[in-house]
């Protein structure tokens, strides 16, 4: 029987995590994460309860995800600029095939849905809360590339 072969870096060292940069990403992805789940909701059930001011819960809760997405993307960046060419290389082909995978997926499923149902919402798919289901698939890409090293 043939032996697998399996890294022989620990992972924490390939992917430079637990330092300071991987710390202030996880609180800023906290941050991001509570606007998403707290802040948006609440103020589209505010603008569409009619609660004054209406006109700025209404831009609140349009700005929100754009700006949150947008704020973690930017953290993202300054963290992968902070790790070294092994790790920066293994992130950003994770975060590539995330994509390759996600997009195509979306679109199946938007696909699927414009098919079979009578009135699909557009809304549901459009949604930014999608974004965060392709989390758990960048992870798992991230797991396999760095059993490479």
């Amino acid at each position: 029987m043939e032996k697998i072969e399996s890294s022989q870096w620990p992972t924490c060292s390939i992917l430079g995590i637990r330092g300071p940069a991987e710390r202030r990403l996880r609180a800023c992805a906290g941050l991001a994460s509570l606007a998403m789940i707290v802040l948006w909701p609440l103020s589209v059930y505010l603008w569409k309860n009619h609660v004054s001011p209406t006109v700025l819960w209404g831009i609140v809760g349009a700005l929100v995800p754009g700006l949150a997405l947008g704020y973690l993307s930017w953290e993202t960046r300054r963290y992968w600029l902070s790790l070294d060419e092994l790790a920066r290389r293994l992130q950003l082909e994770a975060a590539a095939w995330t994509y390759l995978i996600g997009i195509p997926a979306g679109m199946m499923l938007g696909g699927v849905s414009f098919v079979f149902f009578d009135h699909p919402s557009v809304w549901f798919w459009c949604s930014p809360m999608w974004v965060i289901l392709l989390e758990p698939v960048r992870s798992i890409v991230l797991y396999f590339l760095t059993r490479r090293y």
